[in-house]
Order: structure tokens, then C-alpha cells, then sequence
């Protein structure tokens, strides 16, 4: 809003209203008006129903996982997701299925959301973990584990602990209520193996059972000892290695002892001991083929023994091997700006030398580039990844026996590149052009997400958004300004930032194609007394582009403003006009519009009407007429000059003289119109009654408005010409008290005194 001041000392106050078109997004979050939980609690067996309500435009994309799994592609699951929410059914839930679930929601717009359902199971207990045996000595051992992961919904109240010799298949009950995750087991039988299994119990049932993998005598001598693999082998020794035993016997492990024995030999010879668990037998005859046993051994005597083989005594030759585990796929993506680091394991023997490679070229170690390596893990490390250090890299093994390669293929997550180019204009219309591009080469490492649009008139240095979500690869930019220099920009964004632009060349805002010629003259035909038709011919240039139709405006005689005739375009080449007065002329003229615009008007018709017969009298009639007096009617001419006598904020009242002549006939009523400064179009003053006096209040009239006004005399022939248009009057409040009149007019009519007042 602008305030401004007349010379005059009138405020004069200018509004201006802008509509903005921009196209509307909402950052992907939860409905919080739509009643949710994220907390359920169901009996085992029954079904879950999880119900998320969402909202964002465009519609946010739904993630569900579980333990950093995609639950997409799990035939146990159920997602069904729409623009409005998401929903995830889970059937006939058991105690595997509590815990946490988490729902990643995004739509372009802001950061990603995560919301976290937690699912509580009301079951039996999960089994007991890690049951170890412990403190084993003649007759007793003492039993612990771990709770279990899963207790249900409900707290664990006991535990169960049962036995059973490895001779035996069913389990007898030791205790049915022990309160602790640990049992010290008694009067067990010294030449007896046995077999121990744990469940935890709860208000809703007894868990599965946690059973110990070996059998166990309780004796005083140590447990066998577990694990027993080769470790390496030459041509003349064998390298084993072990774990301890799970029990000691009650004292201290002094030594292993490990005994050889060759295929073609009977009797076991002692090959070495040891106080560790690895141990190296040498004095090998070259190619044998060797059995081995280990003992663990304490102060009260050996325990079993656990053996091995056969063995060959080679040279052992172990493929130079790396471990892919830790890369899914064999890739890793990082994000821009991040270390990449790509550590593996890594075996063989002899031991392999070791490389890496960068798309097939050697690797180079730099200030950004580090290598590391131990006796079995290698590395690399890239500092601060660029977008052109994505790409495959491989670790070669090479032992001089065989050469491996082991590719890891780095993504760079980052924006995408900027649209294929050039922009193209598909449409270029005054008021809006329609542009289209091609998407980037390169996605970032993640999906195009959505375009953004901008625009600047080329005389101007700053852009102006125009649609930051445009979900393809074509846009229509609405609202330009005929005429205008304009050139437009393009960016493609996914989750992880947006492009850089593609720049179009300069294009004006113009409509391709000319209005059309003028129409041919209106002619007129088909005259009743209220209405007649009028047609005309095509123009004869159509400006390159179809007609669209066309427009039709009638002005009486009296009359100099021109008036639309249709409310809507007219598809055909004539048109009934009704409404008009009867015995009033009217000239039409009509012009043709198409996709650039309107065409010139066309020559104004002339209606000329041709006398009409109403009767024929089938007699003849003879008069003989002394004299004949002739007396011509015609319209009365124009009153005097309106002037206003009284102004308020919303009226105006108008006073003017009567026409010098009145045509012979008798002035029925006087028309008033009204127009407001700087328009064009006369107005007729609306009256409940015909306006039979020589003045006339004008009502409903906006304050601060200035108004001019004219006159017209109506009388049996018709209407007479305007009078001279009045000055502007400003309708407003009084500010203070009336002067006196400027002219006061007195006369005498009929014996009547009669007074007319001017204030000027």
C-alpha cells in the first residue's frame, strides 16, 4: 500500500494485490491429527497390526526394518502403504518377534524421519544362553548360563535343571525352582558322562531349552581338550592347535602332552608337550601320514583325549584368500567429503604379497592415500573422497603359487550431475513457455528425487524460483510478462544434495503466430422488434493460427461507448442479438481472436430498415380534404449541462435545464449516465422510477471516487442527443457548512413562483 498526498491536501491511497503461484511442499512427517501408537502389546499367536498416518507433498517413501534389515522383501510381513499412511501386519506373533521396528519416511523435502515402534510379546521365555560347566570335581560341577534374551513380557521366575547320562535318552528333573542363572550339581557318578540342559520359566510358560554340547564326567582330572585342527605343516613337522578344556578337574592344567602315530605303525610314541594351546611336533619322516591325540593333563592325571588325522607331512600350501564378509555385494558407498576404508582379511602360504589396484591401475600410497598392513589384514584408506575416487578397487594376493583378485567397488554418494542439456522450448506461448531436459548421466549414488525450476528476466541479475518439486523431466512456467527476455535454469535433487544448473539461452515470452485479419462487415437480417441476427465472413488472414472464434459489439445511435454483445466466444459466423429497444438504430462490429490475440475490428455495420407492410386493404377509400397541416416529430435536443447541488461520501445530486426544443412531443423522462475518471464506459443511472424532474439524487457511489455525468431527453420519437459532459465531482463527506448559492434562478409559471438554486 502506497499514501500519497494531493496538491490539494487530499490523501490519496494506492493497494496493490499480488497473487504468488508456487508449487506447494510439506517435509514428510507423522500425521499427529490422526490417533496413533508406537507402542504394542500383544498375546503370543494373535495378529499386530501397526498403523502409521503420514503426511508430506509429494508423498513420502516408507522404509521398514528391523535389526538394519529391509523388511520389504520378507514373505513373514505385510506393508501396505498409501499417500496418507503406512501399515505394517505382522501374523501370529511369537516371542522372536518383540522388540523394536523402525520406519523410515522421506519425500525431497527436508532430512529423513524415523519413528520407532516397540512390539512387546506376551510368551515363554527364550532359551538360556551360554550354559557353561565349571568347577568340575569328583562326584559335583557346578552349572552357570546367561538369562534369556527374550523373557517374554513377563520377568523369569525360575529356571528348570535337568541331566541325563549319554547312555540314557530321556532327562530327569534336578531342580524345578532355581531362582539363579547358576546350579552346583551333586552325587554324580564318577565313570558316568553326562548330558545338562537349562529352561527359564515365566507366568506364561517354560522356555526352550539350553543344552551343554559335550558330556562331561565328574571326575578330578581335566576335561578333553576342544577344537583340535591343524594349524600349518612342512615336510618334516605338523603345527597343531586347540582350545582349553571347559573344565580343569578342580586344579591347575600343568601341561598337554601329544602323541604321533603313523599309518603303518601300531603304538602311539609321545611327539611333544606343551604349556600353551599350540604346539609344533617335528621329526617327521617327509610324505608320511600321521594320526595325533592331545591330552590335557593336571596333578590328579590325564584327561580323554582328543584326536586328529590323517595328516599328510607336506609342505602345506594354503590359496592366497581374502574375506569379503564385511561388504555386501562386494561394494561400499560413502559419502562425499568422508574417508573411504577398505580393510580386509586375508590368508595363504607361503605368505602372499600383497597390492592394490584402482580400475585396473596400480594404487600409489600418498598424503591422501595410506596403506596398512598386518599378519593377516590389509588396508586402505582414502582421506576426503571426491566424487572421482568412486570406482573398483582390488586387492591382489600373489604367493608365487597362484595370484588372486578380490574387487570392491566404491560408490560415492553425493548430488547428482546437472540435467542433459540443452533446454529445449517444447511451447512458447506470451504468457507461458513449456521447457524439457534430459536427467543427469551421473544419479549421486542415490534416485532423482525431484527438479527444480527457476527463472530471471535477462534484465535482471536475480532468479526467481518457479517449482522446487518438479517430478519430471518437462515443466510449464506460467506467468510471464509479453514480450520479456527470460532464461531458465534447471537442478537435480536427490537425498543427498542438489546439481548444479543447466542454463538455458534466452527466449522471449511471445506468442509464435499473429492475431488475425479483421472480419468482413456485419450484415443484418432477420429484424423483429426486439432483436436481429448479423453475420460476416471470416477474416481473410488468420495469423498462422486457428480462429478461435469471435466477439460481437452493438452501439445505439445516441450512443459513443461500444458494448460486448456475447459473454462467451462465438464459434459461428452470425449471432442473434436480442434485448434491443425498438426504433432505436444500432451499429455492430465484430472481431475474431486465436492464440495470439484479437484481431482488428471490422467495418461497422448500417442498419437501414425497410418499411414493413402490416395491412392490405382489399377496398378503396377517397377523401376529399379541404387543407392538410403537416406537424414533424423529432427528438427533443439536448438538456443543459449537469451540475451538482448536494455531495455526500456515497451520492451525488445532479440538477440540469430543459432542452431548448422539445421535438414537438411531449418530454416523457430524462435518461442520466454516470462515468468514472480515467474509464471509458458511461454508466446509466439505475432509478426505481422513471427521472420525470430536472433532478436526481445518484446514489451508491464510492467515497473518494471522482464522477462526471450527462444527460438525455426521451420523448414519443425516441431518444434525444447527450448533453455536454458535466465537470468531475469527488464524492466526500462535508467538511464544513454549505456556502451560499452561487446562482439562484427565478420564474414565474402558471402563478407560481418557481426558484432553482446552482452551487458552483
Amino acid at each position: 500500500m502506497w499514501t500519497f498526498f494531493s496538491p490539494g491536501g487530499l490523501e490519496l491511497i494506492l493497494f496493490i494485490s499480488a497473487i504468488i503461484f508456487f508449487c506447494l511442499t510439506e517435509e514428510a512427517d507423522l500425521d499427529l491429527d490422526v490417533p496413533m501408537t508406537t507402542q504394542y502389546t500383544a498375546k503370543a499367536g494373535r495378529d499386530v497390526e501397526v498403523f502409521i498416518p503420514l503426511k508430506g507433498r509429494p508423498a513420502p517413501n516408507v522404509t521398514w526394518r528391523r535389526s538394519d534389515r529391509n523388511m520389504a522383501g520378507d514373505n513373514r510381513y505385510t506393508i501396505n502403504s498409501t499417500e496418507r499412511s503406512t501399515t505394517l501386519r505382522i501374523p501370529k506373533v511369537t516371542r522372536d518377534d518383540c522388540g523394536k521396528y523402525v520406519l523410515e519416511i522421506e519425500n525431497g523435502v527436508g532430512e529423513p524421519k524415523i519413528i520407532t515402534v516397540s512390539l512387546r510379546v506376551l510368551d515363554s521365555p527364550s532359551s538360556c544362553q551360554k550354559l557353561i560347566i565349571k568347577n568340575v570335581t569328583r562326584g559335583k560341577l557346578t552349572l552357570s548360563w546367561e538369562a534369556p534374551l527374550v523373557d517374554g513380557g513377563s520377568p523369569v521366575t525360575n529356571y528348570i535343571v535337568e541331566k541325563k547320562a549319554s547312555t540314557m535318552k530321556a532327562y530327569q528333573v534336578i531342580s524345578a525352582e532355581c531362582p539363579n542363572t547358576s546350579y552346583k550339581v551333586t552325587g554324580l557318578e564318577e565313570d558316568v558322562a553326562y548330558f545338562f540342559r537349562v529352561s527359564a520359566e515365566n507366568e506364561f510358560g517354560v522356555g526352550d531349552f539350553c543344552e551343554s554340547t559335550e558330556a562331561v564326567r565328574a571326575t578330578e582330572t581335566p576335561g578333553a581338550v576342544k577344537n583340535l585342527a591343524m594349524l600349518d605343516s612342512t615336510k618334516t613337522s605338523v603345527t597343531l592347535q586347540w582350545t582349553r578344556p571347559d573344565h580343569d578337574g578342580g586344579s591347575h592344567i600343568t601341561e598337554y602332552i601329544v602323541e604321533k602315530r603313523s599309518q603303518d605303525e601300531v603304538n602311539w610314541s609321545l611327539g611333544a608337550t606343551c604349556k600353551r594351546c599350540t604346539c609344533e611336533v617335528t621329526g617327521l619322516r617327509e610324505n608320511a601320514i600321521m594320526d595325533f591325540r592331545v591330552f590335557a593333563k593336571n596333578e590328579k592325571g590325564r584327561s580323554d583325549f582328543s584326536q586328529i588325522g590323517p595328516i599328510p607331512v607336506i609342505d602345506f600350501i594354503i590359496l592366497p584368500e581374502a574375506s569379503l564378509s564385511d561388504y555386501p555385494n562386494g561394494e561400499l558407498a560413502v559419502r562425499i567429503g568422508q574417508n573411504i576404508h577398505i580393510e580386509l582379511p586375508f590368508k595363504g602360504k607361503p605368505r602372499p604379497a600383497i597390492s592394490w589396484l584402482k580400475d585396473n591401475l596400480p594404487l600409489k600410497e600418498s598424503e591422501k592415500i595410506r596403506f596398512r598392513t598386518t599378519d593377516n589384514k590389509t588396508a586402505v584408506t582414502v582421506r576426503g573422497a571426491k566424487k572421482e575416487n568412486a570406482g573398483q578397487y582390488t586387492l591382489v594376493l600373489d604367493n608365487r603359487v597362484v595370484k588372486n583378485y578380490f574387487d570392491i567397488n566404491v560408490i560415492t554418494l553425493g548430488p547428482p550431475t546437472a540435467p542433459v542439456g540443452p533446454i529445449r522450448f517444447d511451447e512458447i506461448k506470451a504468457q507461458s513457455i513449456i521447457i524439457s531436459w534430459d536427467e543427469p548421466k551421473e544419479d549421486g549414488g542415490g534416485e532423482i528425487t525431484c527438479y527444480s525450476v527457476e527463472k530471471r528476466e535477462t534484465s535482471q541479475a536475480n532468479w526467481k524460483m518457479v517449482c522446487s518439486s518438479v517430478v519430471r523431466t518437462s515443466f510449464k512456467i506460467p506467468n510471464l510478462v509479453k514480450g520479456a527476455q527470460y532464461q531458465f535454469r534447471v537442478r537435480a535433487e536427490n537425498k543427498y544434495g542438489v546439481s548444479e544448473p543447466l542454463s538455458s539461452s534466452d527466449v522471449i515470452a511471445q506468442h509464435q503466430y499473429k492475431p488475425p485479419g479483421p472480419p468482413g462487415k456485419p450484415v443484418a437480417f432477420n429484424v423483429t422488434s426486439d432483436g436481429m441476427t448479423i453475420k460476416w465472413d471470416a477474416p481473410g488472414f488468420d495469423g498462422g493460427s486457428p480462429i478461435l472464434g469471435y466477439h460481437v459489439e452493438k452501439k445505439d445511435r445516441n450512443s459513443l461507448l461500444w458494448q460486448k454483445v456475447n459473454s462467451t466466444i462465438i464459434s459461428n459466423k452470425e449471432y442473434r442479438i436480442i434485448g434491443l429497444m425498438e426504433g432505436l438504430e444500432y451499429s455492430f462490429r465484430v472481431y475474431a481472436e486465436n492464440n495470439a490475440g484479437l484481431s482488428p475490428v471490422s467495418e461497422q455495420s448500417k442498419h437501414e430498415v425497410k418499411p414493413q407492410i402490416s395491412h392490405l386493404i382489399q377496398r378503396s377509400i377517397f377523401f376529399n380534404l379541404e387543407f392538410c397541416c403537416a406537424f414533424p416529430l423529432a427528438v427533443p435536443d439536448a438538456p443543459g449541462t449537469p451540475d451538482a447541488t448536494h455531495i455526500t461520501g456515497d451520492s451525488i445530486t445532479m440538477c440540469w435545464t430543459r432542452p431548448r426544443s422539445d421535438g414537438g412531443n411531449e418530454i416523457k423522462h430524462y435518461i442520466l449516465e454516470r462515468r468514472e475518471k480515467k474509464s471509458l464506459r458511461w454508466v446509466r443511472v439505475s432509478s426505481k422510477r422513471p427521472i420525470t424532474e430536472l433532478r436526481h439524487r445518484v446514489t451508491r457511489l464510492t467515497e473518494g471516487n471522482e464522477y462526471e455525468f450527462r444527460v438525455m431527453a426521451e420523448n414519443g420519437a425516441g431518444i434525444g442527443p447527450a448533453s455536454s459532459t458535466s465537470r468531475l465531482f469527488k464524492c466526500r463527506e462535508p467538511t464544513s457548512a454549505p456556502s451560499a448559492p452561487s446562482v439562484i434562478k427565478v420564474g414565474l409559471f402558471e402563478n407560481r413562483i418557481h426558484i432553482q438554486t446552482f452551487y458552483l
